[in-house]
């Protein structure tokens, strides 16, 4: 697997994967193919994975999911076309959940997704860009009410932070174990005067790749590349163990670099590397 810390360059079109014909409308249907691994490994949920990190930590991975949105596809004219998702149970509100945990934790779930589906125009189609997020307009959603999978609660954090971009944990979720929950920080808003209407730090990991066939190429999201260069095994006095996405917490700022977010107003040092494509 080739990891990506410029856009590939691979300049010839690739057709959208797409079913063998058209809806009639002018526009085709098209599925990106995610998968978790750690380095080398396909995630598997409550397996143990070795040599993390600066220090080579030792972590049972219980929860790997995550949110995209705003998923857009290059033309053969050069222009980006927004793929509009289908509603289901993984995706709503513009927002598709990707879950590789399989309940082998108590807040998780068994069914799994690994893919986002939606349409675009028929054509040909050779790059990809999205975020890793959850549009504005539905983050600070009532999980309560909320369609799936916007209603997980497991996933969402309050109604002005929002949901939980990413949810990456260990062990058995106590206290002293490790995880990464990255959302927007820095929200305004109070349950009195009216709702959120702007977060100081969005955090949301912007992603392309050019020479992208969505037909046969799969999107990787890597644990070990995300923790590259953080000390695991190490915790910043006052801070939960591992990264909460708080603002002042050293301990995410290794993980905010790999993900090519700025952290406490330090540019990142280059585009993100927890992506790529194989």
């Amino acid at each position: 697997m080739k990891k990506l810390v410029i856009f590939m360059a691979v300049l010839s079109l690739a057709s959208v994967g797409c079913s063998d014909s058209s809806d009639g409308s002018g526009t085709e249907d098209v599925t990106i193919t995610f998968e978790a691994l750690v380095g080398a490994e396909t995630f598997v949920c409550g397996d143990t994975y070795e040599n993390l990190g600066a220090n080579d930590t030792s972590l049972q991975v219980s929860d790997f999911r995550f949110f995209v949105q705003n998923v857009q596809l290059r033309n053969e004219a050069g222009d980006y076309v927004t793929v509009t998702l289908q509603d289901n149970e993984w995706q709503a509100e513009g927002a598709a959940l990707l879950d590789f945990e399989d309940g082998c934790n108590d807040l998780g779930t068994e069914p799994t997704n690994a893919t986002v589906t939606g349409t675009v125009p028929t054509g040909t189609y050779d790059a990809i860009r999205f975020e890793m997020g959850v549009p504005f307009e539905a983050n600070h959603d009532n999980p309560s009410t909320a369609p799936s999978p916007l209603n997980l609660t497991s996933m969402h954090w309050n109604w002005q932070g929002g949901y939980k971009f990413l949810r990456i944990d260990s062990g058995n979720f106590s206290m002293a174990d490790w995880r990464m929950h990255l959302g927007s920080t820095g929200c305004d808003g109070d349950p009195v005067s009216g709702g959120t209407t702007a977060c100081g730090a969005p955090n949301r990991t912007e992603v392309e790749f050019e020479g992208f066939d969505a037909g046969n190429d799969i999107i990787s999201a890597d644990l070990a590349a995300l923790v590259d260069g953080a000390a695991l095994d190490v915790n910043q006095e006052m801070t939960p163990v591992g990264c909460m996405a708080g603002p002042t917490d050293g301990d995410c700022a290794p993980l905010f670099d790999n993900l090519g977010l700025p952290f406490n107003g330090e540019d990142p040092s280059g585009p993100q590397t927890f992506f790529s494509v194989d």
